[in-house]
Formats: structure tokens, sequence, C-alpha cells
């Protein structure tokens, strides 16, 4: 009787404790929707939960960033991935990039879709600690999800490393290695319980030379999927050097009950640093964006490719000669394509046609981000229903942009913009690098 009396005080004392000295309520009836992004924080990588109210404005959740657990890499500097996060039914899934050099993890969160709180999923019951799922390769950089038959498939890019070439002369920073982990992983996800289920590695890109899978995306049937790679970029000059810089590259593989089977392979000397990949709305192309160009090569920035053969059918220049366009995004109208470049803090807009295929039509057709940014700072995007595009302002600045959409494509970026986020105040880039941005509607 005493034992149980002293359990019962315990609890109610600790309720108490928690009640005074927990996290506040959210405010939920203030938000529309939810947005997320990861610190990618060495020490301890986080993710960032943000409520967004019906005028695009953001605020920080309180008990953000949420710890995943494991380590992201932010201390190895700027690295490239589309797709870090993703929300998977009632799940958000996020890379965990760090541990280096053994293998990186992926986190699960069930989402309380009510007030945006996540609560990290156990991925090993069997053991006393709260585990992630090992991702079966080194630095684990981005994800894509589809549900096939009643079986949500996930598959994994472990990027491995990005070695390149700075200056000129030519001046190595890092040391292409052979290794089969760098890789696809293919995983499924019970929706039931959140816990992934390891099923097989897939393609892996051993060798280094066009380098480690940047992003990885299905179509929305889930019969494909697409990845693209860094290549061995050469960068911090006037021109690349072709005898160094090695070409990124665009692989299509068919998918059926986690096995993929590779259709299309696209390569092209001066093309480096390809990024972004989306499909087209028809499914028979894919957009692709890329950061590092020779100079021979400047109209590339962005290249259309047949869905199948990876062939490159189309080429654009973005907003200026090696402006480092590296995300897109399909506007949820389907009527228009946007590439946000890195190096510029642009974002750029093309039209896709009734056919799917690319053109401009506005002119100038790109929009600089505002707030006296530092350039190279833009990464991933994110559209929400009410015509809010959302910037990352992810590599210094720690913030999001947030423009209003116009029919025509145009972008207006609204007051109070950008919006800075609290919890990675004072942070450097060597602590915060955020990965991924994504998010739902309530």
């Amino acid at each position: 009787m005493k034992h149980s009396l002293f359990l019962l005080l315990a609890a109610a004392a600790l309720l108490s404790s928690c009640k005074k000295d927990g996290p506040i309520d959210f405010p939920a009836a203030n938000y529309v929707g939810f947005v997320y992004t990861s610190t990618n924080d060495t020490a301890g990588n986080g993710i960032i939960a943000l409520g967004r109210a019906s005028n695009g404005t953001l605020t920080e959740l309180p008990g953000s960033p949420y710890p995943t657990g494991a380590a992201g890499d932010a201390a190895e500097g700027d690295f490239d991935t589309q797709g870090a996060l993703r929300v998977v039914g009632d799940y958000l899934l996020a890379v965990n990039a760090g541990a280096n050099p053994t293998n990186g993890s992926i986190s699960v969160f069930k989402i309380n879709r009510n007030n945006g709180r996540l609560t990290r999923i156990d991925q090993n019951p069997a053991t006393l600690a709260l585990d992630n799922m090992d991702s079966r390769g080194i630095r684990a950089a981005s994800l894509a999800a589809s549900t096939v038959g009643g079986t949500s498939w996930v598959v994994v890019a472990n990027q491995h490393s990005n070695p390149h070439y700075e200056m000129n002369p030519a001046r190595a920073v890092g040391t292409v290695q052979a290794s089969a982990l760098r890789n696809l992983a293919i995983f499924t996800l019970n929706p039931a319980t959140g816990v992934l289920q390891f099923s097989r590695v897939g393609p892996t890109y051993d060798s280094g030379q066009f380098g480690g899978p940047t992003t990885v995306e299905f179509n929305a049937a889930g019969t494909k999927l697409i990845t693209s790679t860094w290549g061995v970029a050469h960068f911090m000059t006037p021109d690349a050097d072709l005898a160094v810089q090695k070409p990124g590259r665009l692989y299509v593989y068919s998918f059926a009950g986690g096995t993929l089977t590779q259709t299309g392979l696209y390569e092209e000397p001066g093309v480096s640093g390809n990024i972004g990949i989306s499909w087209s709305p028809n499914g028979q192309y894919i957009y692709m964006s890329n950061f590092n160009l020779h100079s021979s090569k400047e109209n590339n920035s962005l290249t259309v490719h047949d869905g199948t053969t990876a062939a490159k059918l189309q080429n654009f220049a973005t907003g200026g000669r090696n402006d480092e366009g590296c995300w897109t995004h399909v506007s949820l109208d389907r009527t228009k394509l946007y590439v946000a470049s890195f190096g510029e803090n642009i974002v750029s807009v093309f039209d896709i046609g009734p056919n799917n295929r690319l053109s401009q039509s506005l002119n100038p057709n790109f929009f600089a981000r505002g707030g006296n940014l530092p350039m190279g700072d833009t990464k991933d995007m994110y559209e929400t229903p009410g015509g809010y595009l959302y910037v990352l302002g992810a590599f210094q600045s720690h913030s999001v942009t947030i423009f209003k959409m116009a029919a025509n494509g145009a972008l207006t970026e609204e007051a109070g913009s950008p919006y800075r986020i609290p919890s990675s105040g004072g942070k450097t880039k060597e602590q915060h690098a955020f990965l991924g941005l994504t998010g739902f509607e309530k």
C-alpha cells in the first residue's frame, strides 16, 4: 500500500511539474497548417516546427526544434539535397546525415495534425533505447515515398560525400572514394505503427566519379524512381576546368515490388551539380536543376528529360551565369515550375505547357529574396494551397522567405519576410545548415 501511494504521489508531482514548466500547449486555432525544416546540427539534429497563419506568416512553435536523436552534418559545410524531409500519411520522415563515417539514419515522427506537435517513433521496440532506423549507407540525404498496392515504400539516398575542386588552379577538397555505402536503400513503412522495415540495398554508386545521389523522387503512380547525382564539381573559379570537373548524372529506374531496374541514364560534360528533380504533371518528363556549369553550358541550369530514357529534350538558363540553380518545384496548379538558385538567392519561374514542355513568358522571369541576405543561402521550397511559396534561407540567414504567388507565376515578397528562425539565432552555418522543407494543411 505504501509503495502504491508513493507511486501515485510521484506521478501527481510529475504531472504538476510538466504543467508548470513543460512546453505550453500550442495555440492550434491560430494556424491553418504547419511547416518543417531540420537544423542538420552535427551536435544533434532537430526538426524546426513552424505554425502557418492564413495570411502566410510563420511562428516557431513551443518545443521546437524536436530532437531527432541523431547527428546532422552541418560541420562539413554546404552539401546539396532535395527531399530530406517527407510527410507520409500521419508521419514525418527525416534524414540524419551525420555520424559519418558510420551509417546515417532515418527518424520517424508521429504528427499531431491539430497542433503540429511531433512524437518520435521507436524504430526498434525490442531495445530499451528510442531507436532510429539505420540508413544502410553514409550521409543519408534524400527520401522518396510511395504507396503501391497497399505497401508504403520508402527509398533513402545515401550520398556518402561530395569531393570537389575549388579555385584556379584547381585545388582538391576531399577525395573521391569507392564505397558501396553510396547507394539507394529500400524500406517499407508500417502505416499503423510508423516503423520502417529494411527491404534491400538497391543501386550502388561505388566509384564516386559521378558523385553521390542528391535527390530521389517517385512518379505519381509509384512505378518509376529518378535519382540525380552531384558529380565532381569545380567552383569558386571563373570557369570550371573540364579536366577535373565530372558531370553529374540522372538515373531513371522502373520500380516494382521493391526492385529498381535502370531504364535511362543522362550525363553531359560541363553539366555538374545536378540536384533538384521533379516529375512533369503528366509523368512523361523530368525537370532537373544543375548548379555547376562550364561556360559552354551556361544555358543548362535547367534541363528537361525523357521520363524513361533520361534523354535531354530542352535546356534553359535561370537568373544569371552560374547563379547555381539547385531546387525545383512544380506548382500545385501544375502550370509553373520554380527553380531556386543558391548562389544569387533568386527564384526563377517557367511555364508548363499543355504538352508539359517548358517555356518562359515573364521577362525577367526571376525574383530575388529580400532582406539583404548573404549570397549562397537559398535552398528548398514549399507551396501552400493559399498561394504562398516558402523559400528556405538554409545556409547563412537561417530564415524562410514568404512569397505570394500570382497567376502568371510572378512572386511578391510579403511584409515581414524573411522570417528568421528564433531557435537558430546566433548559429553559424557550421552549426545549423537546414535540410528539407515540407508541411501540411490542417
